[in-house]
């Protein structure tokens, strides 16, 4: 194994652990990084991988050929590592881990540049490596004998698996030095086997083992970098975040300015600007490599008209709904890190379209006084989205049918409805990369005073300004039962990531 780069696991690493002087970042305009970074590297997540790729686009469903392209990608950026913050292996499959491979070593033969240089892999596992294979019995069905189910299992022995497929010893918890900059991993492992069924790991106590042991070493001068896959609870997206952790990660890098945490497991878009927070530390919602979305979102029971509810037997919410959801697979995220002695810069990338997905991050080093990353400070810079000023909402009458549905077991289903209905259509917002629409709100408002309140996910929340999706008119539909008697009238609003509201356009009332 080479190591010349590397300490690896936590022997090696209280020298290269560092703070950013009180971690208070501020994106000034016009801030520019100069010379050679002192350590980049690509960061993905959720790239849920199922199988090599052949014949089919690189955008079908499963297969490597976007993580390897974007591997390409980050090698012509000279990246000293690659970063992937859990979920690798759709089913938690030996084969699929093998396929994660592939695509790496496709790239990178031997953890090496085509000329030799050594690069380093920062990956953690997620809940699909870990207990994917129970989920819709997906290794029962596939080996229903347990001796052989066992075999394609990584689950059953992760430390052997892993040091084949990956040239690299396992732990759960490890810390690598790559560059003299610290990078700690935490797996989703509790070390209890198979038997254990869904369970998950203590995030936290091994980090906090770590800090208590190397706290009073560490180097002032240099940042360092933690990595899990549910949120640490209460930073990144905020305390509604769908799959955060215990609380505990948040807790022990509270006492560290200087840490900066990354996770998945979300999958919420790099363009909802809460994906970065500052507060006694920096943590960083890495989104997903597979697909991007609101489906698991901030707005229970009925989340939006074109995402699925994300509550408990929502199904049953949802096969009421007259809107499919929205093509979340078009949009695959990753970021790139540069660290330079007086910066940090973010590029976030979309990587079906190649196209930014946003201005850069930019985090002075060591340090100002303000925190503009903190929601409140950030939200302020962040302008309400608003339609063009000849803006006019457009009302149609129609047919259409619900989504219908089925519970998980299978064993209830709600068939599909036609219904007459309205559908409420609006024009593109103007485009603003400081006014970014990230959600659009419909209400029904009849005369006698009643409101239904509808939000829709516009296509192209989650792109570049540049890509076609941004242009697609948003709209919404209302089934005419729902709506009760007498006219009624639309009013749109068009709302940011940070819930800033722009100003609203209203139809002309309408018979109901």
């Amino acid at each position: 194994m080479n190591i010349t780069r590397r300490n690896f696991f936590i022997g090696g690493c209280a020298g290269a652990l560092g703070a950013f002087g009180g971690n208070r970042f501020f994106a000034a305009a016009g801030f520019k990084a100069g010379g050679k970074p002192k350590v980049r590297f690509g960061v993905v997540s959720d790239i849920h991988i199922t199988k090599v790729g052949a014949d089919e686009k690189m955008s079908a469903w499963g297969n490597n050929l976007t993580f390897k392209h974007t591997l390409e990608w980050f090698r012509d950026q000279n990246v000293d590592a690659v970063m992937i913050a859990g979920d690798m292996a759709d089913n938690g499959m030996v084969e699929q881990m093998e396929a994660v491979a592939q695509a790496w070593y496709a790239v990178f033969p031997d953890d090496k540049y085509p000329d030799g240089r050594p690069i380093e892999k920062v990956f953690v596992m997620g809940n699909h490596d870990y207990h994917g294979y129970l989920y819709g019995d997906h290794a029962a069905k596939l080996y229903p004998d347990m001796d052989e189910r066992v075999k394609h299992v990584l689950r059953s022995d992760f430390a052997t698996r892993w040091k084949r497929i990956f040239n690299e010893d396992y732990s759960r918890f490890y810390c690598k030095k790559i560059n003299g900059y610290a990078f700690l991993g935490q797996h989703w492992d509790d070390g209890k086997g198979m038997e254990t069924g869904h369970g998950s790991c203590d995030f936290g106590a091994e980090l906090q083992a770590f800090l208590d042991a190397n706290g009073k070493t560490l180097d002032p001068s240099l940042p360092f970098f933690y990595v899990q896959h549910p949120h640490p609870k209460d930073t990144c997206y905020g305390p509604w975040a769908w799959g955060h952790d215990s609380g505990k990660v948040t807790k022990a890098l509270s006492a560290f300015p200087n840490a900066v945490a990354f996770s998945g497991h979300s999958h919420y878009s790099l363009t909802d600007e809460r994906s970065i927070w500052q507060g006694t530390f920096t943590s960083v919602g890495t989104s997903s490599l597979r697909y991007t979305g609101m489906e698991y979102d901030e707005h229970p029971p009925v989340g939006y008209e074109n995402t699925v509810s994300g509550v408990r037997d929502g199904w049953k919410i949802d096969a009421a709904k007259m809107m499919g959801k929205f093509p979340a697979g078009d949009c695959r995220q990753g970021m790139l890190w540069s660290v330079y002695g007086d910066c940090i810069v973010v590029q976030r990338r979309e990587f079906l379209s190649d196209l930014d997905v946003g201005d850069d991050w930019v985090m002075p080093l060591p340090a100002a006084e303000s925190k503009p990353f903190a929601f409140a400070e950030h939200a302020k810079k962040m302008r309400a989205p608003e339609f063009p000023a000849d803006a006019k909402v457009k009302v149609a009458r129609g047919k259409f049918k619900t989504r219908g549905g089925k519970s998980r077991n299978g064993k209830e289903s709600i068939a599909r409805v036609e219904k007459d209905s309205i559908t409420v259509t609006v024009p593109p917002v103007v485009a603003d990369k400081d006014a970014r629409l990230f959600k659009v709100e419909f209400v029904a408002e009849t005369k006698d005073g009643a409101k239904k309140t509808k939000l829709v996910a516009p296509l192209g929340f989650n792109h570049s300004l540049a890509h076609p999706n941004v242009k697609v008119s948003p709209h919404c539909r209302f089934a005419i039962d729902e709506l009760g008697a007498g006219d009624v009238r639309f009013t749109v609003t068009p709302i940011n990531c940070f819930g800033t509201r722009g100003k609203p356009i209203v139809s002309e009332w309408t018979k109901g």
